[in-house]
């Protein structure tokens, strides 16, 4: 099972790379939906919903959303306090 912080530094990395001006390859988003998949965040979602595993998925995609916003944030929160 994948952590919230394997999502999260993959998150990340992708976060990186997109403000490098890089692309991004099929191959990591891949990787980071790969990690969604195998991670706590899917198996919580499917035990508190009690529901179907493609209903679990889409809340943990949406809980994935959420992280990439707050790796996003706290990347443009340390980009302004280093600016300073």
């Amino acid at each position: 099972m994948a952590t919230l912080s394997d999502v999260r530094a993959c998150a990340r990395a992708l976060v990186q790379r997109v403000a490098e001006g890089g692309e991004i390859p099929l191959a990591s988003l891949r990787e980071l939906g790969g990690l969604v998949l195998r991670s706590e965040l899917v198996a919580v979602s499917q035990q508190l919903l009690d529901g179907p595993p493609d209903f679990a998925l889409r809340r943990a995609m949406e809980l994935a959303g959420l992280v990439l916003a707050v790796v996003a944030t706290d990347e443009h929160a340390e980009e302004k306090e280093a600016a300073k």
